[in-house]
């Protein structure tokens, strides 16, 4: 009975122990969450992240979903990373955030493709966006009516553009759309063949993106954590992997642009 006892115990640690073991060799469970712009970059950082060193203990979900830049935030209320869609402003940081800044988007204006233009003034764009052109033919394009489309007050590479480009901030939109694909859809539509848009250059492949002289901007997109887990392992190895060479190859293969500067390093 004794001998039963025992073998029976040994056999309980060892099945505790078989347990133990194999769940932390399974790769940890992470989901990333918010803004649109950054997702593409969040997706690439999840792959390349997670088959390097420093990740291979961790598995990342990024939905393709945008639930916007606030929702990257709460995201990260919950899971380690949301994913953001402009660098963070005082009042965000004042919610005891930080943030990882993966990539830099190209910001872009863009037309259906029967505007008849391939490039355009700073000052064509101004009278465009405030009602004083109306009419492609104006800028030397085809002769039909400017659609204007623009985005919400609050949506993330609008506010970025907005500081940048002030002619935005007045601007007088024919129709609002609330994300990329939404403005990419409208404008492959014959009625969309003559209107112009913004946004994340990467969205935009199989567009008219059109080259404004004089402008060349970007927005910073990445991760959003709580500083709570500042000392966490998979923040102190995210911002390692995002500071390296061959991260900013990664980014530089998708055209986007590497991170300015060197990522918060509270380590």
């Amino acid at each position: 009975m004794y001998k039963t006892s025992l073998l029976f115990r040994a056999l309980a640690v060892f099945a505790l122990w078989s347990y133990l073991t194999s769940t932390a060799a399974q790769p940890k469970l992470q989901v990333i969450a918010g803004a649109g712009p950054s997702t593409k970059v969040v997706k690439l950082f999840a792959e390349k992240f997670s088959s390097s060193l420093d990740g291979s203990n961790y598995k990342f979900i990024v939905p393709s979903e945008s639930i916007k830049h606030k929702g990257g935030i709460d995201t990260s209320s919950r899971y380690i990373f949301g994913r953001t869609g402009r660098p963070l402003n005082e009042q965000e940081r004042g919610m005891n955030k930080d943030e990882i800044i993966l990539a830099r988007v190209p910001i872009s204006f863009v037309t259906g493709k029967q505007s008849g233009v391939s490039s355009l003034t700073k000052g064509e764009v101004k009278d465009i966006f405030s009602g004083k052109i109306k009419n492609w033919r104006e800028v030397g394009g085809a002769d039909r009516p400017i659609i204007v489309i623009g985005r919400e007050p609050t949506e993330a590479i609008f506010s970025v553009l907005k500081q940048k480009f002030p002619v935005c901030e007045k601007a007088k939109f024919d129709r609002v759309y609330r994300r990329d694909h939404q403005v990419v859809r409208y404008l492959s539509t014959p009625n969309g063949g003559g209107a112009i848009s913004f946004g994340a250059n990467p969205n935009f492949n199989e567009l008219n993106v059109i080259k404004v002289n004089g402008f060349s901007e970007g927005v910073e997109v990445g991760l959003v954590y709580d500083l709570k887990n500042s000392n966490q392992e998979l923040v102190k190895r995210a911002k390692r992997y995002v500071a390296s060479k061959a991260w900013a190859d990664e980014v530089k293969s998708i055209g986007l642009l590497p991170p300015e500067r060197a990522p918060n390093s509270k380590l």
